[in-house]
């Protein structure tokens, strides 16, 4: 059973509809362009694949990563493979990946979290909620490049080399003032 077959038995595509999606995937098109082309949504794209390779289905909807998550995965690694930390529950850090096909990807991540000594689970998540997750990673560096301005604005080097603390009631951008702003 393929892809295809699981969307007609679901009747989300007809029997006529097939012979178009091989012969448009025949010519290079990507299975998932040609059906989300032909008004198939792409939870549904996602539900199918998972349902035909047998890995579970993760919707990450408004649900944040963890940020001690994204700690196991590089954000490079994770955008080039196209795998992210979701969670981590029971001490096994759980995976979503956009293409459990590619093995590339697959011996990627068995690398990195084997230097990271954590069990993990995959799930197959769509294309929104990976990049839903790359954000996230893009909130943390932003947050950690302002706090790290901020604390060089507070501390001054004078000639010997000494570090001087400004005043924090005459500075707004005082200690004080950062770890209340702190993430």
């Amino acid at each position: 059973m393929s892809i295809i077959d699981i969307l007609l038995s679901k009747n989300l595509i007809s029997k006529g509809d097939i012979k178009e999606i091989k012969d448009r995937t025949g010519k290079g098109e990507i299975l998932d362009q040609v059906l989300i082309e032909r008004g198939i949504k792409p939870e549904e794209i996602v539900k199918a694949r998972g349902e035909f390779l047998n890995i579970p289905v993760k919707s990450l909807g408004d649900t944040t990563v963890p940020f001690e998550a994204l700690d196991y995965i590089p954000e490079e690694s994770a955008a080039h493979y196209k795998f992210v930390p979701i969670g981590i529950k029971d001490g096994t850090l759980e995976v979503g990946i956009v293409d459990p096909d590619n093995i590339e990807a697959r011996d990627a991540l068995n690398f990195i979290v084997a230097k990271k000594n954590i069990p993990y689970k995959i799930y197959i998540i769509s294309v929104d909620d990976f990049n839903k997750v790359i954000e996230s990673y893009k909130g943390i560096s932003g947050e950690v490049s302002k706090a790290l301005s901020e604390l060089e604005t507070v501390l001054s080097v004078d000639k010997e080399g000494t570090i001087e603390k400004k005043d924090a009631k005459t500075d707004p951008k005082s200690e004080a003032f950062i770890i209340e702003d702190a993430p």
